[in-house]
């Protein structure tokens, strides 16, 4: 096989293979991170439409029970 051809070795040897096999990883680990920081702040948003309408159904079973106290 001449060098290039696939399956050969790369020029600059295994220092340069092993840089980029760890840059390929580096960029593989920064895109599942920021995958899963989306996934939490799409959750966190979530969460807070929840506790949003959970305090609106506590005021309005509040607001209910103070009214029929009235009657």
């Amino acid at each position: 096989m001449a060098e290039g051809d696939t399956g050969g070795i790369r020029s600059g040897g295994a220092a340069q293979g092993d840089a980029f096999v760890k840059r390929e990883k580096a960029n593989e680990d920064f895109y599942v991170r920021d995958q899963e920081m989306q996934k939490l702040r799409a959750l966190k948003k979530k969460i807070d439409e929840h506790k949003k309408h959970l305090e609106e159904l506590e005021k309005n079973v509040s607001d209910t029970m103070a009214q029929g106290g009235k009657t």
